[in-house]
């Protein structure tokens, strides 16, 4: 025991400060070198004098990677993570380094169990029988499966996912299976949504958007199964559309696809009412001559597709749509009040502006998104 100057003993107080051991060990490499690792009480069994622990090398890089300034402390029982002084104080207790060591035995002791049965049955085939299935460990997917690696699959991985997620979806419950589908579906949505909300705005050509909207139309707007381009009937002169769809309970619909910079109504200042423009009148006599065209030949149609694409369809008079203008560029109450009055006007033709298809599209994605919230 120490004593004072005066010759009497005192008692030492313990200290307070942290020990480590500065790393020496090659195997971590010569970045890490002379980094040290710090533990409180007793060095930890595991913890070697020049710095050697399972995992170690490991979570320095990690660490290194998250943190400009960090120390790692090896505690009894402590796991915490705080900044003191602009540096990050990484507490990991010996037991979640023991948990580590217990999952990395157990992975190891299945990749070699793995190993040896497949060289065996190379080796011995009369006597081996490899596993049709490799050892897999539970927790794997779920650390690799990230958006990030998408663009890193092989052919060889998307072939096996394709081969892989049928047979998952099928074990599954159908409320797993939808909401997994929903789950998929609402963010190829909010993509398109973006993408056309955007395109709206960017002044693309007639051409661009017939392009556009004959590709995603199905996705766009629900309701239809199928989309047929170029009827292409044999009637001498008569003319067809080209662009149709087939809606889900068998019928035809003819699209006609203009721009959102399509001028929808023209004032007439004589009479302060508006009327259809000029490039919309056009478009809704062509329309009116394709639906005429198709109920006349309805038979020779109908023929034409079941023999052409395999569909049986209910040929009556279709209904024309025509998908152009932007309602969002009348702003006066009488503007929009004539153009729904020239809409409900029309017989059978459904003006559908950009605007609203895009609305339809972005209350179908709410749909999706309270169903999958379970609401």
């Amino acid at each position: 025991m120490a004593k004072s100057k005066k010759g009497k003993p005192t008692t030492k107080k313990p200290s307070s400060r942290l020990k480590y051991v500065k790393v020496s060990n090659k195997s971590y490499g010569k970045a890490l070198q002379g980094v040290k690792i710090y533990y409180e009480g007793k060095r930890p069994t595991r913890l070697g004098k020049d710095g050697k622990i399972t995992f170690g090398k490991h979570i320095l890089e990690m660490l290194s990677k998250k943190f400009k300034k960090f120390h790692w402390i090896i505690t009894k029982e402590t796991d915490s993570i705080t900044l003191v002084r602009d540096i990050y104080r990484v507490r990991i207790s010996v037991h979640l380094l023991a948990n580590l060591y217990s999952l990395l035995f157990d992975r190891t002791r299945d990749i070699k169990n793995d190993l040896i049965k497949h060289q065996f049955s190379l080796v011995f085939p009369s006597h081996f029988e490899e596993d049709d299935a490799p050892v897999y460990v539970p927790g794997k997917l779920a650390g690799i499966l990230d958006e990030k690696i998408i663009t890193r699959l092989s052919t060889d991985d998307r072939d096996a996912l394709m081969k892989f997620f049928p047979e998952f979806i099928a074990s599954e419950s159908v409320s797993s299976v939808n909401l997994l589908k929903a789950e998929a579906q609402i963010e190829s949505l909010k993509e398109l949504a973006t993408e056309l909300g955007t395109a709206i705005s960017d002044g693309k050509s007639e051409s661009w958007w017939q392009t556009y909207i004959k590709k995603n139309i199905l996705l766009i707007q629900q309701g239809y199964i199928q989309a047929i381009e170029k009827m292409n009937v044999a009637l001498g002169a008569t003319k067809y559309p080209d662009f149709s769809l087939v809606t889900h309970d068998s019928y035809l619909d003819i699209l006609e696809i203009k721009k959102p910079s399509t001028p929808l109504i023209k004032e007439d200042p004589s009479r302060k009412n508006f009327y259809w423009d000029t490039e919309m009148s056009k478009a809704i006599i062509q329309t009116e001559n394709y639906i005429e065209n198709i109920s006349r030949n309805s038979q020779n149609v109908r023929t034409y597709l079941k023999d052409t694409f395999g569909i049986e369809l209910q040929v009556l008079r279709p209904r024309g749509i025509i998908l152009a203008g932007d309602t969002r560029a009348y702003t006066s109450q009488k503007e929009r009040d004539d153009l729904r009055l020239l809409t409900q006007g029309l017989k059978n033709i459904t003006v559908l502006t950009y605007d609203e298809l895009l609305t339809r599209l972005k209350n179908y994605i709410e749909v999706l998104e309270k169903f999958r919230q379970g609401d």
